[in-house]
């Protein structure tokens, strides 16, 4: 994976802050300026004050020149306060508004298959903790890192130059100072840099543990099963791992201060000596030796800075790299041709030629080399037992992977040569997790803020929700779950499941694609809604995947895979005379509906 140096990475930011903000580099600019001279300013109220007092003049004249540079301190302190808060508010914009705005597009539309792998994830979490969390450093570090480092090292050239006309020893002394310092800290990030793998595996388990402690799905099982201990006992381990690693870093910091204090130490006695020998011989007077003394001791103020920031900056850089290099990252899904999606007829036919897929890290394919066909209208039932593949080749038919090797075609075009949001707009899918958003049910419904109500209510009516979303309080415009509206509902699992149907016939997809579609509902209701499937899908060909073989006594053919391969393959009936896996499968549920009647007829007597 490339890194990035920290200059690399701060001229990037600055890039994409002038984008942002086209007046960042004045305020920026502005900010430095005010904050260079009012150092300057310091150190010549006091000399002016000795000089007012030991060269004459009178009271008017000291109140003149002490008053004036009063006045003028005063409006340049406050002009850099208000410069200050603006570029504050600046970089806070800057990454809520744009970092975290980029991010969020940049998960959005990436190919769903590096998003969905454990690397993708991996990065994308480095990535937001970056941008979204400011204590973390990340943007918010790097970007205010600009101004000090700039202003700093401005310092020291002027106020160097200002030294070395005293005596080039005072600053050979602040460079020796400024030397060691920095190869201090370098040992110290070195440390950070070899233990920051483990440290962001440490603060991740940290945070899951923590989230996982005060979720209330949890705190069922967490108290009928007493895990309280289990669970504090593990964050206590991992906090002991974090004190370990900090007991290392301070100790090496201590002698980072060490050294820095010695420096400082003999930095004063040089100048000192300097100063009160000119003073002694003549060389200067009372008010140019105090203000020698204020500009020495704001060269190590900048030197002083400089170190700092440049290490905290690298340090920085570090983590910040990760969301650079999430950004950077060249994993957009293909573009696909130019083909349209009203290429294809309604309802279409659907061809896997020899397909294979494996997981990125994956020893065995999980299809393998698979070949199916779906006719026009035809509804087919997947079924097998866990890990079988028939949730990958779901996604395979989605288009959100794609075949290591084979074809899949709709009506004889290979799906490649479609536009991407063309193929998207032919697939209509309700997986079995369903996934619904804190706003409005129409919008849930269309998927988007603007949609056509008649029609939503009409793909609510076919999946038998519309009673139930009128007896709402505020029927398509109410808002779901409580997370952003405090009058927001919550549906049942029936529901929810009934609303993705709604959201697919919404769509009008000619493929039509239920991925465990009746998971939380109850037999009866199963019985329904596979009514409503079957009457309200004669137009579409239809993939349908469960593991309760209800679905399949109304498809047109069951499809029984096994470790991505089809094993059986026929209509409900002539599978189960068969005799093979399938119909061993469909026995086992019967059985045990049967069992739970007789269990059930048993006890009534």
């Amino acid at each position: 994976m490339k890194r990035h140096s920290a200059l690399s990475n701060e001229i990037w930011l600055l890039k994409r802050l002038v984008q942002y903000e086209k007046r960042f580099p004045l305020l920026l600019g502005a900010l430095v300026g005010m904050k260079l001279l009012l150092p300057l300013l310091s150190a010549l109220l006091p000399a002016a004050a000795v000089a007012a007092l030991t060269r004459g003049g009178g009271m008017g004249r000291y109140l003149a020149v002490i008053g004036g540079l009063m006045v003028l301190y005063a409006a340049a302190t406050l002009l850099r306060d208000w410069l200050e808060n603006r570029n504050i508010i600046l970089r806070k914009d800057f990454r809520m508004e744009a970092c975290v705005g980029m991010l969020m597009e940049k998960a959005l539309t990436m190919d769903y298959g590096c998003l969905e792998s454990a690397e993708g994830q991996k990065r994308l979490a480095a990535a937001k903790n970056m941008a979204g969390n400011p204590m973390a450093g990340g943007v918010d570090a790097m970007v205010w890192a600009m101004e000090p480092w700039l202003r700093s090292l401005l310092g020291i050239l002027t106020y160097g130059a200002a030294a070395v006309a005293l005596d080039w020893r005072i600053l050979l002394v602040l460079a020796g100072m400024t030397a060691v310092g920095m190869g201090l800290d370098a040992v110290i990030r070195r440390y950070e840099e070899r233990t920051q793998p483990e440290r962001i595996q440490s603060y991740r388990e940290r945070d899951y543990l923590l989230a996982q402690s005060d979720d209330p799905v949890n705190g069922k099982d967490v108290r009928l099963y007493r895990m309280e201990g289990w669970f504090i006992a593990s964050v206590r381990a991992i906090l002991q791992k974090e004190w370990a690693w900090r007991r290392g870093l301070d100790r090496r910091r201590i002698a980072a201060l060490t050294s820095d204090t010695l420096f400082l130490a003999l930095r004063d006695i040089l100048a000192y000596t300097v100063l009160v020998s000119a003073f002694l011989a003549g060389e200067t007077d009372a008010a140019g030796f105090t203000f020698s003394l204020g500009i020495i001791a704001a060269l190590t103020t900048w030197l002083n800075e400089f170190i700092q920031t440049t290490d905290n900056t690298l340090y920085n850089n570090i983590a910040f790299d990760n969301y650079r290099v999430f950004m950077e990252r060249d994993d957009a899904p293909p573009a696909g041709g130019g083909v349209k999606a009203d290429s294809v007829c309604r309802p279409p036919r659907v061809e896997l030629r020899d397909v294979t897929f494996t997981y990125p890290g994956g020893s065995a394919p999980t299809i393998d080399h698979l070949s199916l066909t779906l006719e026009p209208g035809e509804k087919i039932a997947l079924v097998g037992l866990n890990g079988a593949g028939k949730t990958t080749l779901v996604k395979l038919l989605n288009g959100l992977y794609r075949p290591d090797s084979g074809e899949i075609l709709m009506d004889g075009i290979p799906v490649e040569q479609f536009g991407r949001k063309e193929y998207f707009k032919l697939v209509g899918t309700v997986f079995q997790d369903v996934n619904l958003l804190p706003f409005a049910v129409g919008e849930n419904l269309a998927g988007r803020e603007a949609y056509d109500r008649e029609r939503a209510w009409k793909a609510l009516d076919k999946a038998g929700l519309r009673e139930a979303v009128t007896a709402l309080p505020r029927g398509l415009d109410t808002s779901l779950t409580q997370q952003m509206e405090k009058d927001g509902v919550e549906l049942s699992g029936g529901q929810r499941q009934r609303l993705a149907f709604a959201r697919a016939l919404y769509k009008d997809a000619p493929l039509l694609i239920l991925d465990e579609p009746t998971a939380a509902l109850d037999p009866l209701a199963e019985a329904d809604l596979y009514r409503k499937y079957a009457r309200e899908t004669a137009d579409k060909t239809s993939v349908f995947i469960s593991h309760r073989l209800g679905s399949t006594q109304f498809c047109d053919r069951v499809v029984y895979m096994e470790n991505g391969r089809i094993t059986e393959m026929g209509t409900h009936r002539e599978l189960l005379d068969l005799g093979g896996a399938y119909a061993k499968l469909f026995e086992i549920q019967s059985s045990w509906y049967k069992d739970k009647k007789e269990g059930g007829s048993h006890e009534e007597n």
